[in-house]
């Protein structure tokens, strides 16, 4: 019997990124490196099917499909089976298709509660038992198209599509899917030429880095000679000009002891005319 897991993030303890991709990888000896890569519903089909044998047919599983439709029938498979067993969690399988990591980080997190609650510690073979096909193959999101909105998930985890069907829209989104598939040779090409150009700019960087390097050094060496060259004390400087009394705004020569030379006549006179009343 099923027993249902209504946690949440209030009330129980939150894994880390890391700890759920390492429960999904040792549980199904897969290399998941990403949470937005279990957005195709492959790993959680096959991760009831441990917990509940005989419930999902792996066979119909479409393990490493790029196109949305098949994505979409792997949780149309899981909803059955989880149906059925009485499973009560809505998936919002429209939010996951979008492959954001928020929305499938939190779902991760609650199928992480309730496979601890159901799994009895039986052993399980997994690559086995999906015929030893990788989980999952290479792929990246850029390769995928966009999920559309031709199905709507209802709060019976059933599934209701739109109103207007075009019989060939299945048929026009594998040849999409298809297309969008990114030739190796051209991304190899791509990145090759992105790398030489990363060179490239190293290369001139490099060289303005040394050209401005020089200049301030040989700034640094003339500072540094200017330093060691004898220099000119203010003394000497202000040596032979004489100090202005700022009161008279007059030269004052005795302090300097200096005589001016555009007034030295009347300096003379005035230093060597006679006291008279010394004479007398």
């Amino acid at each position: 019997m099923v027993v249902n897991v209504y946690a949440t993030s209030a009330t129980v303890e939150q894994c880390s990124r890391n700890e759920l991709l390492a429960f999904v990888n040792n549980f199904l000896r897969a290399n998941f490196t990403r949470i937005e890569e279990m957005s195709s519903g492959a790993a959680y089909c096959q991760l009831t099917e441990l917990l509940f044998p005989g419930k999902i047919s792996l066979k119909k599983v479409k393990w490493n499909s790029r196109n949305e439709v098949d994505w979409i029938g792997n949780w149309r498979l899981l909803q059955t089976a989880w149906k059925d067993l009485g499973v009560k969690k809505g998936v919002p399988v429209e939010r996951l298709l979008r492959s954001k990591f928020q929305d499938n980080f939190e779902f991760l997190q609650w199928f992480k509660k309730f496979f601890d609650a159901n799994y009895d510690g039986h052993q399980y073979d997994a690559l086995q038992a999906r015929n030893g096909e990788p989980l999952p193959a290479s792929w990246t999101l850029s390769s995928r198209s966009v999920p559309s909105k031709s199905f709507v998930i209802a709060k019976n985890n059933s599934f209701i599509t739109s109103a207007k069907k075009n019989p060939f829209s299945a048929g026009r989104i594998t040849e999409a899917g298809k297309s969008s598939v990114p030739n190796t040779a051209t991304l190899q090409r791509k990145h090759e030429l992105m790398i030489q150009e990363l060179k490239a700019n190293v290369v001139e960087l490099t060289k303005q880095r040394n050209f401005y390097y020089d200049k301030l050094r040989k700034v640094e060496m003339l500072c540094q000679e200017a330093e060691g060259s004898p220099t000119v004390s203010r003394d000497e400087i202000l040596e032979g000009f004489a100090i202005v009394d700022q009161e008279s705004k007059e030269p004052n020569y005795e302090k300097s002891g200096q005589i001016d030379n555009n007034d030295s006549k009347g300096n003379a006179a005035l230093q060597f005319e006679p006291n008279i009343s010394e004479t007398f």
